[in-house]
């Protein structure tokens, strides 16, 4: 199997189940973040790579007023919880559909589904592979282009996604390799001013 090839192709598949609430660039920085991650931490590729770009393909199943209700800084409560174990359970479904329909082996496509059931609400990873799915997931709002999308996107204040951040981040992680980018990042929003938004981000 060529790797990249695989790669470029399961982008192409998850993309419409991505748009719904706009996620591509959320799936394209989340990858890029596992790369690192993977590189530092170890963990198994075949297993991280695919959960991360598909982790979030079950969105497509809810409609927008659910997805206000279920996603962001500013929800809670049963309702949200209900509507995203939706999220969680339909984008494992859609995850094993997608993987068999490029052969992928049984036994990842089991695992991968596994990691996505439980992206969100599991607290408690049970493998190094689970830890940098869930890891590289929550880097996207540190990053330069997830912090000030998720500003526009959940229409926040500035200041109000920082705070979020800042108070939560150090019990957020289950890699130190995570934690330190995090780190890193969350001082360079701090400095940094409103930026142009960039067109889509281009897949390596």
């Amino acid at each position: 199997m060529d790797w990249n090839k695989f790669i470029r192709e399961l982008f192409r598949l998850a993309t419409p189940y991505l748009k719904q609430r706009g996620d591509l660039p959320h799936a394209q920085v989340s990858h890029r973040y596992a790369l690192r991650l993977l590189e530092a931490e170890g963990g198994e590729s075949s297993i991280v790579e695919p959960a991360v770009i598909l982790h979030d393909v079950g969105w497509s199943q809810l409609t927008p007023l659910q997805i206000r209700i279920a996603f962001g800084v500013r929800a809670g409560g049963e309702e949200a919880e209900r509507l995203n174990r939706i999220h969680e359970q339909e984008g494992a479904a859609i995850a094993r559909q997608v993987l068999q329909s490029l052969n992928y082996n049984p036994q990842w496509i089991e695992r991968i589904s596994s990691l996505i059931e439980r992206h969100d609400s599991g607290d408690q990873p049970d493998s190094l592979e689970e830890k940098l799915v869930k890891d590289a997931d929550k880097l996207w709002r540190f990053s330069p282009f997830g912090f000030w999308n998720e500003i526009e996107r959940q229409g926040l204040d500035r200041n109000e996604l920082y705070r979020f951040l800042l108070a939560r981040y150090r019990g957020w992680f289950f890699t130190q390799t995570a934690l330190k980018l995090a780190e890193e990042e969350l001082t360079s929003r701090g400095q940094e001013q409103p930026p142009q938004f960039p067109g889509p981000i281009e897949n390596a």
